[in-house]
């Protein structure tokens, strides 16, 4: 078992030379990588599970009568998850990394699945996240914690003093404890140019409104854009809940091919644009629309640093092609919201060079 510091070093190595591989840039072009910013908790810290299964064949349907009873696990059943590298799934009782309101649901939801096994007719995949209770009031109990399995249904967090409520099945960050230390993070990056104050944050792939939210108390307007219409509705909700007027943030359905289309009103001067893209990244649409807007910083966050690196080397390269002011690669910095695994999210900000005189 490898001491948690090792742990953390090992990740700096992996943002280092995923930018060595994959960036295409400069080694010289890059800022010093920091220290790993570690997890509060390095078990019982993930806040979403889904376990998985096969559905039966037909040589197993016609076991069937032979079970003693509906509980009991036929010997070829296995619900959890992929072998590395492989498609076979290892039975998986108990996960250490997750929460425990999650541990102490497992038992009951692996029950569930072998008792009706013989009605599904595919494979399944389940959910079990860590939510607070739904509630109209928002100081309510922290401590207090809930198991939802539903596919539809909604989930609430608390990430400092903000709640957050989403649907089930949508993508919202697993490692709650160490949120407050990347948004803090992100927050302390922005504002740490000397130059002209931004007033203006555009949050592009939003979500349920994470760093909108968080982030806006520091900006006279935010915005955030998203394709989906069912994390519009998430995002605009959490704004409500969370007493934020529609004058100071709004979230928007943007089109892909014309993503920045819907933020006309904001000064890309003075702007920030913050990105959270999924696995794949971004792409050259995108990033071509990006430059077109030009914000002061933009800061890049991404739970796979070898596409994060990829595109942070078209952006740079894509700025010094067409003759107007040039990004830099201001700061980058690994945070283990994955302990135990071999992930790492990774932070990068970039900012518009001073104009050459």
């Amino acid at each position: 078992m490898l001491s948690y510091e090792k742990q953390l070093e090992l990740k700096r190595d992996v943002v280092v030379k995923a930018y060595q591989n994959f960036s295409g840039l400069e080694q010289s072009t890059l800022p010093t990588i920091g220290t790993t910013m570690p997890s509060p908790e390095q078990y019982n810290y993930r806040t979403k599970l889904t376990p998985h299964f096969e559905a039966p064949n037909s040589k197993q349907r016609k076991e069937q009568n032979n079970r003693q009873s509906d509980t009991e696990r036929p010997d070829w059943f296995r619900i959890g998850f992929n072998e590395s590298g492989s498609q076979r799934v290892i039975d998986i009782e108990d996960c250490p990394i997750a929460t425990s309101v999650i541990r102490e649901t497992l038992p009951a939801v692996r029950e569930n699945a072998i008792k009706k096994l013989f009605t599904y007719k595919k494979g399944v995949s389940l959910i079990l996240r860590d939510s607070l209770p739904l509630s109209t009031d928002k100081d309510v109990d922290p401590e207090t914690h809930i198991c939802v399995t539903d596919h539809k249904g909604t989930v609430r967090e608390k990430v400092g003093p903000c709640i957050f409520e989403y649907p089930n099945g949508s993508f919202f960050q697993n490692n709650n404890g160490v949120l407050p230390s990347l948004t803090d993070y992100v927050q302390t990056q922005i504002f740490s140019d000397a130059g002209k104050r931004p007033t203006h944050l555009i949050d592009a792939y939003c979500g349920s409104g994470l760093f909108a939210i968080t982030l806006s108390p520091h900006f006279e307007r935010v915005a955030g854009i998203e394709l989906s219409t069912e994390s519009i509705r998430a995002a605009t909700r959490n704004a409500q809940l969370n007493s934020l007027p529609s004058s100071k943030i709004s979230f928007r359905a943007g089109d892909a091919g014309d993503i920045f289309q819907v933020i006309g009103d904001f000064p890309p001067e003075d702007s920030v644009l913050l990105i959270d893209p999924p696995r794949k990244g971004t792409d050259e649409s995108f990033i071509k629309q990006m430059l077109m807007l030009r914000p002061r910083t933009v800061v890049y966050v991404s739970c796979n640093v070898h596409t994060q690196a990829r595109d942070i080397g078209m952006m740079l390269r894509g700025s010094e092609a067409d003759g107007k002011r040039r990004y830099v690669l201001e700061s980058l910095r690994g945070f283990d919201l994955f302990p135990q695994t071999a992930h790492v999210e990774s932070v990068a900000v970039l900012r518009l060079a001073p104009a050459e005189e």
